[in-house]
């Protein structure tokens, strides 16, 4: 409970396996904001994290996710084995039940306190579906027996064919990914006022929020790995994608794919803008036969903060990393760093006049066809290139 403002602030974890890594880096945020919450609900890897939230544990959880391996989890395949074997392996653990989880549980006995958990002033909720009729069951801590926290929890995670159902008093439960990765609903239940929501876009079904609540809702513009695929480097990065995109959401920082520190952002905006702007229109109108306008607006569809969309868009292709924070020009350095350099000088005699160039017809039609490469060479010219009443005549 907010004791300033008396509001129940609730945080919603989703399903998605490894990439839960990613809910750590949003709870790092949201401690450096100040912003607590009062309940927290979660679907499989949620509900794990989720208890890690009640009990305080950021450290722990944050330490687990930084040294667990896929190993560590659970028995997998030696991937070693080559495609062919390695399929015959997935298909008879599925006729056998499921990947032994006997590491997963380890994890769960050695990081959970459930009396801890149920002396918690943070109120906790979980979904895992009952096999047969695949009935849902959306369970506060007050509503789970005691003493069976951690098989609920474990039920909760129990991601069937891949992994067994988990049999509790001769009941067999599945993922709560089979009814909701997002339970907005018994985060309400809970007492929850407002809702932060934290997507990992895993397998299963994720319902409308129809609480009515005021909702933020954090997923990331970026590929967060494979569902059983645990690795550190992959967790260290996703803790950083994480943590940006909480601070982004609370308008700490800017930028849709990259975190841009928000002090001086928009005369440098501004300036970059002034560049690529006269460039970009002067092109278009020069090749107009060629669709560019079209395919310029293709590459830069989907994105919201308009004045850095183009920089955004090219240092995405360009493969620029997105997990730290930069200012405008740091992004525009690393861009250029990373871009390559010759392939997009390919595309100069598009600057350079049509008249001198008479093969430039083709070129741009080449231009329209590959939308994103183009814009890297757009805003590769315009960081270095002359001005454009130098270039267009």
């Amino acid at each position: 409970m907010d004791t300033a403002t008396k509001v129940c602030r609730g945080l919603v974890l989703a399903g998605g396996g490894a990439r839960g890594s990613y809910q750590i880096g949003v709870w790092r945020a949201l401690d450096e904001l100040g912003w607590t919450a009062g309940a927290v609900t979660g679907t499989s890897v949620g509900c794990l994290n989720g208890a890690m939230y009640a009990l305080g544990q950021y450290e722990t959880a944050r330490d687990m996710w930084l040294t667990i391996h896929s190993g560590d989890v659970m028995e997998l395949p030696d991937p070693a084995a080559g495609p062919r074997a390695l399929g015959e392996a997935v298909r008879q653990i599925v006729a056998e039940g499921g990947l032994d989880i006997s590491p997963l549980e380890g994890i769960v006995a050695r990081v959970l306190d459930e009396e801890a958990l149920r002396a918690s002033p943070v109120r906790f909720g979980l979904v895992t579906v009952e096999k047969r009729g695949l009935r849902p069951r959306e369970l506060t801590l007050e509503e789970i027996p005691r003493g069976q926290l951690a098989d609920y929890l474990l039920a909760s995670a129990a991601c069937y064919p891949a992994m067994p159902a988990r049999n509790i008093d001769g009941v067999e439960y599945l993922d709560g990914g089979y009814f909701n990765n997002m339970p907005t609903g018994l985060a309400a239940r809970l007492g929850a006022e407002e809702l932060v929501c934290v997507d990992l876009e895993g397998l299963g079904f994720t319902r409308p929020n129809r609480t009515g609540l005021p909702t933020t809702m954090i997923r990331s513009h970026w590929e967060l790995g494979e569902i059983l695929r645990f690795d550190p480097a992959v967790a260290r990065r996703n803790m950083e994608l994480g943590y940006y995109d909480t601070m982004r959401a609370f308008g700490r920082v800017r930028g849709d794919a990259y975190p841009v520190a928000l002090p001086g952002s928009g005369q440098a905006a501004a300036e970059f803008r002034a560049r690529f702007d006269p460039l970009q229109e002067a092109v278009k109108a020069r090749w107009p036969a060629a669709h560019l306008p079209a395919a310029l607006g293709l590459a830069l569809a989907g994105w919201k903060d308009e004045p850095l969309a183009p920089l955004e868009a090219a240092a995405e292709a360009a493969g620029v990393d997105p997990a730290r924070l930069y200012t405008v020009e740091e992004l525009e350095q690393a861009f250029l760093a990373g871009c390559d350099a010759g392939r997009l000088a390919g595309f100069d005699p598009l600057f350079e006049g049509g008249e001198k160039n008479p093969g430039s017809a083709a070129l741009a039609a080449r231009a329209a066809l590959l939308p994103h490469l183009f814009l890297q060479a757009l805003v590769r010219r315009a960081l270095t290139g002359p001005l454009v009443p130098e270039v267009i005549e």
